[in-house]
């Protein structure tokens, strides 16, 4: 038997998926009328990526460790900002 948390997680699931997909469709866009603005910004998202903390050791995995942390860090911010410019689309009206 399905409790009421059960139901209510498949909503709340697509609902958010749908706030992040409409936020990444919202940012792309703008991205792609202000192209002067986002490219550079491109190119830092870049290189912050594979940027190495200073106090890393330069052994392969601590530098393996390093980049995966950094890609981790800057997904989950790219999905909350997503999700928060894709939350104006699913709002209710007062």
């Amino acid at each position: 038997m399905a409790n009421e948390s059960d139901r209510k997680f498949l909503p709340d699931a697509i609902q958010t998926t749908f706030e992040v997909s409409m936020g990444a469709a919202y940012k792309g866009l703008g991205a792609m009328l202000n192209p002067m603005e986002s490219v550079p910004q491109l190119f830092s998202d870049m290189k912050s990526l594979v940027e190495i903390p200073v106090d890393a050791v330069k052994s392969p995995q601590d530098v393996a460790q390093a980049i995966a942390g950094n890609f981790m860090a800057k997904g989950a911010e790219m999905v909350r900002s997503c999700k928060k410019a894709g939350e104006r689309f699913t709002e209710e009206k007062k």
